[in-house]
């Protein structure tokens, strides 16, 4: 039979139900009469031939049924009744629906919530043209231990020109600028990109053009500006007239000729300008990321190996600079989430993972118990016809029906979960902010709640009798629960301890991790310290304005009664980036340590509390190490973290002595003057930083503020905002915070992974409590008359808690050893995310065994205290 016609006649039984059985009690009244009046005309009267037309056709509604049988869309009438037929059975029972429903409710949730950042962050695909074919290149000094590096501005030029395997080639440099003449000044980023970066990306602008070859031309001075797609709708509405428009940058105008698609990474900025070619382009100074698009039909190995001639070439031509240069790259795949990153979100997937098997396992109790005590129900189904499959089917329905009402309260679980989750200033989760109930993770929610089900209602399905039915009805429902029951019900509890035990052996090392992190000497104090952004232009320094600048305001700030101590530096601790330098002594010969430089104001040490160890700190008379060409040469003097200068001087007194700045690149000698503290500038995870410090002044000038203050720094905003204001309207002031806040927010990954895992594995707990105790006060009111018997025969009130909780903890036991092997295995994959702890932490190990044989011996002792009070007469009757 053609297909149409069947999809016409299924449509039809599905959708006209009346009609087609109106039909077929017509057709089955027309045939009782045809067989009638056949046999009217065969002789007999109108009686017998209505009582042999009967007896040919048979029952109606028998027939009825054979036809409804063979009738296409069957299936679905049979899964429709029994489909009701468990919501009657769940509504005749609403405690186990409520029960399941919650606690299925919580593990969903929690599933989609990780499962909705994982697809945002990882799923995801990035959006651009042949992402695969996108690599990022990096620069290697593997002589002096530099692995990575980003690209100088003359080595990018080269790479561009030189290569023979990349359609294009673009570099990146972040900056910010101040966006004056709308309003108040406001500091933006405008990122600086070469001609071709976007083409390299596959990326064209929704509206106007893209940066041409020709704006590639005149170094850093090209006045043109293309906006990302997000600032364009924020802060201009969208407006489609916005091409051709002129935007103030810092001291100079720009002419908007595009708007880019949305869209991360790279392309979500605010602000893009051009830069271009310049024939004094520097080799030192290492700013720029690099990507490049592979040609087709080029492979990896041919593009390293293109880039390995490329190295030899510049190694070659130029010595001093590119001496031991190389090459390497990774793929697009990195650019959204870093390693750490990915294994964190894979931590937490597994985390949920076991939360939801957890799920599965005591849903399926629920379900053994509840099937052995209607075993009469199905011993009865089984008499009236119903085969084992019929069984099954009846079981599973239930189980299905359970963790659907389970994912749809988990849906709503996630959706507020996720909210919370977005309202925090978590960094370092990639994409956080476009998690949400999209259809990948409906369509996720849809296939946890039927794997779950087929997998919470399987056991109690196969464990249904087909067998049996004359005992099973004669008993009625005390039939006991069969020795097989019993033992699968304890292997379920075995595997939720154990499971059980993973979750809490994660969240227990990731907890200690945490604290230990938090307890770090971090070098320097956040208490009652603010910290703003005040970005100058490049005109401020070249003018000397910058230094002017601050000078008069730090010198108004120290008459407020307030303010402590106040300083600047050029890049935010724990969040700033990290530029760097090579620094030895001019006599050494060996492979120069790499060490963060940092500009600070003389004030700054005081402000953020790090000691002086020995020498002195800087005062006005020191002045930058960069020294001006029309300029005399001066003493140059800088100040070394006590880690730095330990590994430079060894046993020495640095004090007086003479450094090399960025040696072997283009620095020269200065004066070692003072030695302060060490503090853990990367972030609290890292190990105290190798850091230079430089004095600030007219050519050097710092614009990360911190203040010292007396009580609440949030307080001094207003005075600090005016203050600005008065001095110079044309600077904005952004990113103000505490000095607290920008530690809290520096962990906010870390905190993140402890509190959900600490979540689920609370979750797991009292999921395997419940089992424990669902099993055990099962098992002891089926046992009931056995207890009667043993209290008459003389046991104690004792012996019978005492042989309940050793029956309640032998499955909490050996899921417990279980769960600590596989602990022992999986923790490996936690040593990343773990610091100050030890993937195998002997103290957390002991903690999680107490607690959960705690909470174990707890669950048995409810129900054993209830067969303690077990009265013998009443408990043999029962029998």
């Amino acid at each position: 039979m053609p297909l149409w016609p069947k999809l016409n006649s299924l449509w039809r039984n599905l959708t006209r139900r009346l009609k087609v059985e109106a039909d077929l009690a017509d057709e089955i009244r027309s045939y009782r009469e045809l067989l009638e009046e056949q046999k009217i005309r065969e002789g007999a009267d109108l009686g017998r031939a209505r009582r042999e037309a009967s007896i040919e056709l048979g029952g109606a509604e028998k027939l009825k049924e054979e036809v409804r049988d063979v009738r296409r869309g069957a299936a679905f009438d049979v899964l429709g009744a029994e489909l009701r037929q468990s919501l009657r059975g769940l509504r005749r029972n609403p405690s186990l629906a409520v029960l399941g429903t919650t606690m299925l409710s919580l593990g969903m949730g929690a599933s989609i919530v990780v499962f909705s950042i994982f697809q945002s962050a990882l799923l995801k695909p990035l959006p651009f043209r042949d992402s695969n074919r996108l690599l990022t290149i990096w620069e290697t000094r593997l002589d002096r231990g530099i692995d990575q590096a980003s690209f100088s501005e003359a080595n990018f030029w080269d790479v561009r020109s030189y290569n023979h395997s990349f359609s294009e080639v673009g570099a990146f440099h972040y900056d910010e600028a101040n966006l004056t003449g709308l309003g108040p000044a406001e500091k933006v980023v405008a990122c600086e990109v070469s001609a071709g970066f976007f083409r390299t990306l596959g990326v064209s602008p929704v509206l106007g053009r893209d940066f041409s070859y020709d704006d590639d031309r005149g170094g850093f001075r090209n006045p043109v500006v293309t906006l990302g797609n997000k600032f364009w709708k924020t802060r201009f509405g969208g407006d489609p007239n916005i091409l051709g428009k002129a935007l103030r940058l810092n001291d100079k105008a720009y002419i908007v000729i595009g708007v880019l698609p949305p869209g991360e990474p790279w392309i979500d900025d605010q602000l893009y300008t051009p830069f271009g070619y310049r024939p004094d382009a520097d080799r030192d100074s290492w700013e720029f990321q690099v990507i490049g698009r592979l040609k087709p039909g080029t492979t990896q190995d041919a593009a390293q190996a293109d880039l390995a001639q490329i190295a030899g070439f510049l190694a070659q031509s130029f010595p001093k600079q590119d001496k031991g240069i190389g090459f390497f790259f990774t793929p697009s795949s990195t650019w959204v989430a870093s390693h750490t990153t990915r294994r964190a979100l894979w931590v937490l997937l597994g985390a949920v993972t076991f939360l939801l098997l957890i799920g599965c396992l005591n849903i399926a109790n629920l379900l053994l118990a509840r099937g052995t005590a209607r075993t009469r129900e199905i011993a009865v189904r089984t008499a009236l016809g119903a085969s084992r499959a019929r069984l099954i089917r009846f079981v599973m329905m239930e189980s299905l029906l359970l963790n659907g009402f389970g994912a749809a309260a988990g849906l709503f679980v996630a959706y507020l979960g996720i909210g919370v989750i977005q309202s925090l200033e978590i960094r370092g989760i990639p994409r956080l902010a476009d998690a949400g109930l999209n259809p990948w993770v409906l369509a996720f929610a849809v296939f946890i709640a039927l794997v779950t089900g087929i997998l919470s209602g399987l056991a109690p399905a196969l464990q249904a009798p087909a067998s049996g039915i004359a005992a099973a009805l004669r008993d009625s429902d005390r039939q006991t629960s069969s020795r097989g029951q019993g033992r699968l019900r304890n292997i379920l509890v075995t595997g939720e301890v154990a499971l059980s035990f993973l979750l809490l052996v994660g969240a227990g090392l990731l907890i200690r991790s945490f604290k230990q992190l938090m307890t770090v000497d971090r070098g320097f104090h956040t208490e009652n310290r603010l910290m703003f952004t005040v970005n100058m232009p490049a005109s401020y320094w070249e003018k000397g304005v910058g230094k002017q600048f601050l000078d008069r305001f730090f010198e108004r700030l120290k008459t407020n009664p307030q303010v402590l101590a106040s300083g600047a530096v050029n890049q935010r601790p724990v969040e700033g980036g990290d530029p760097g330098m090579g620094i030895d002594t001019p006599q050494s010969s060996a492979q120069p340590p790499w060490a963060g430089w940092r500009v600070v104001t003389p004030g700054y040490f005081a402000a953020v509390g790090l000691p002086l160890v020995r020498g002195r700190l800087f005062d006005e008379n020191d002045k930058p190490v960069w020294i001006p060409k029309d300029v005399p040469p001066y003493p140059r003097r800088v100040i070394l973290s006590d880690r730095l200068a330990k590994q430079i001087f060894k046993n020495e007194d640095p004090i007086g002595k003479q450094v090399l700045l960025w040696k072997s690149q283009s620095g020269g000698p200065a004066e070692v003057v003072g030695v302060v503290g060490d503090s853990r500038e990367r972030g609290l995870a890292e190990n105290p930083t190798l850091t230079v410090y430089l004095p600030y002044g007219t050519n050097a000038v710092p614009s990360e503020f911190v203040v010292h203050t007396r009580d609440n720094p949030l307080a001094l905003v207003p005075t600090i905002r005016s203050l600005v204001g008065e001095l110079d309207p044309n600077l904005p002031i952004s990113d103000v915070r505490s000095f607290d806040h920008v530690v809290y927010r520096s962990v906010a990954p870390q905190r993140l992974n402890a509190i959900l895992l600490s979540i689920f594995s609370v979750l797991a707990l009292l999921l395997a409590t419940t089992g424990i105790y669902g099993v055990l006060s099962y098992s002891i009111t089926r046992r009931t008359p056995e207890i009667g018997l043993r209290v008459a025969l003389g046991a104690t009130r004792s012996n019978i808690l005492g042989m309940t909780i050793r029956q309640g903890l032998r499955p909490a036991l050996i899921g417990a050893f279980l769960g600590a092997i596989g602990a022992f295995w999986l923790s490996r994959y936690l040593a990343t995310l773990l610091f100050g702890v030890k993937p195998f932490d002997a103290v957390t190990y002991l903690a999680v065994a107490a607690l959960l044989l705690a909470t174990a011996a707890l669950a048995c002792y409810i129900p054993g205290r209830r067969a303690m009070q077990t009265d013998p007469a009443t408990a043999l009757r029962m029998e």
